[in-house]
């Protein structure tokens, strides 16, 4: 039986073709394919062939198709503004009606065509996002099974090529000098595992397998840019475990696909985070902006500073904890978010943005004489509960509240939250 999620990006996806045409019929093509490969009804190698064939059409034109499930109106709201519409769906809990989510598609459905006409505009929005999503996943997926299945093509020579690797292991060690440097690390169908540490020289153990003997993997350094350079149609898998310097790199970006990811002990001006299908956990991290995008496991996110933090997650449930961040946007699609903060230490006002959807929201935050509070929260189809003390409520219904602290101008500390989810309830301390 297919999951939920698969369910719910065929929904979405039926959804998006009939408001936008066939901008997305690829991506869809592509995500059937994927699910039909994930519940064996075809083998890796025949999966390879029918993207390949998606992506051109004269390839290939025969093959299974898959007819997606009849699509569902999703509740999820993509306004950032919590409370800035009154016309919602309202409080109403889903029944079950012998679906296999639990869900009564028929009465939603009623409910929807009741307010099409207003949360039209939020549709639009949240099925774009979707589509996006799905198009990069289907990409990143696609590039994987064909890396696995298809034969390499000769490898052209090259002046900046290092010597053949050989063997499954290389042991690298390369000086970070001094002045503007960046950082690219990648994986693939392999974990990547990056620390931090006070000294000057990457030191990496690289885990590969090759397609084929001679293909070649090595750390790179070009002026001040370092990176592991490898083609990666000539390798199955790309494992990483490095010490990199942690205080010499102003940009530093890691990736990775179809495997688990652990960063910890960085400080930089810029960190960017990649990784699909994997667990991904973040702790100990300082950048004046980071940006993570993950999905398809579990996230952990543990003592994080920075000005900006951009988290986007989608598939398995966010834990997280210590965040130190000015400016805050933790999105979830399809998963819960937990979150606990005992202190805002490093900046004076705070701006946070927490969105979840088909799952609750739970966040524990302190309370301080210093700190004041302004909460703007909303929960389609689920229930709020707000526990801080001192609040004045300005909306306190069910579904939807705005409180703030009293006197909250005068405090020297201001945090304004604003907590959105679907489905599920939404609790506050």
């Amino acid at each position: 039986m297919a999951s939920f999620f698969q369910l719910f990006f065929i929904e979405n996806i039926c959804m998006i073709k009939y408001m936008k045409g066939m901008s997305i019929n690829m991506a869809s093509e592509k995500m059937m394919i994927l699910n039909m490969l994930q519940e064996g009804k075809i083998t890796a190698d025949e999966a390879a062939k029918l993207l390949s064939s998606v992506e051109d059409p004269n390839v290939g034109k025969s093959g299974p198709t898959v007819k997606p499930g009849p699509g569902r109106p999703d509740a999820k709201r993509v306004d950032s503004d919590p409370v800035s519409n009154s016309n919602r769906l309202g409080g109403a809990k889903p029944t079950s009606s012998g679906s296999s989510s639990g869900i009564d598609f028929d009465e939603l459905g009623r409910k929807f065509a009741a307010f099409a006409k207003d949360l039209e505009p939020k549709f639009q929005k949240v099925t774009e996002t979707v589509a996006e999503k799905t198009v990069t996943i289907a990409d990143k997926l696609s590039k994987s099974l064909e890396t696995a299945t298809t034969p390499a093509p000769p490898r052209m020579p090259s002046s900046m090529a290092a010597s053949p690797a050989v063997g499954t292991e290389r042991h690298i060690e390369l000086t970070v000098l001094d002045g503007y440097n960046e950082l690219n690390l990648a994986g693939l169908n392999g974990d990547v595992l990056i620390k931090g540490y006070n000294g000057d020289k990457i030191s990496a153990k690289i885990h590969y397998k090759a397609i084929r003997h001679g293909g070649v993997i090595d750390l790179i350094k070009l002026g001040g840019k370092y990176y592991l350079s490898y083609e990666e149609d000539e390798f199955k898998s790309v494992s990483i475990d490095a010490y990199v310097p942690s205080h010499m790199f102003n940009v530093i970006n890691i990736s990775s696909l179809n495997g688990n990811m652990e960063i910890s002990g960085l400080n930089c001006g810029q960190l960017q985070i990649s990784n699909t299908n994997g667990q991904l956990t973040l702790s100990d991290l300082s950048a004046e902006n980071i940006k993570s995008e993950s999905g398809n496991g579990r996230m952990a996110v543990r003592g994080i500073t920075a000005a900006t933090a951009v988290i986007e997650h989608f598939n398995g449930s966010v834990d997280a904890g210590e965040i130190d961040a000015q400016k805050l946007s933790l999105t979830n699609f399809n998963g819960a978010i937990s979150m606990s903060n005992s202190a805002f230490d490093h900046y004076d006002e705070y701006l946070w943005s927490l969105d979840t959807s088909n799952a609750k929201l739970t966040l524990n935050v302190p309370t301080l004489p210093n700190l004041g509070y302004h909460i703007r929260s909303h929960a389609t189809l689920g229930n709020i509960r707000i526990g801080l003390t001192g609040l004045e409520f300005l909306i306190n219904d069910p579904s939807q509240i705005e409180a703030r602290t009293a006197s909250f101008d005068s405090k020297s500390k201001k945090v304004r939250l604003a907590l959105e989810t679907s489905n599920a309830p939404l609790t506050v301390n």
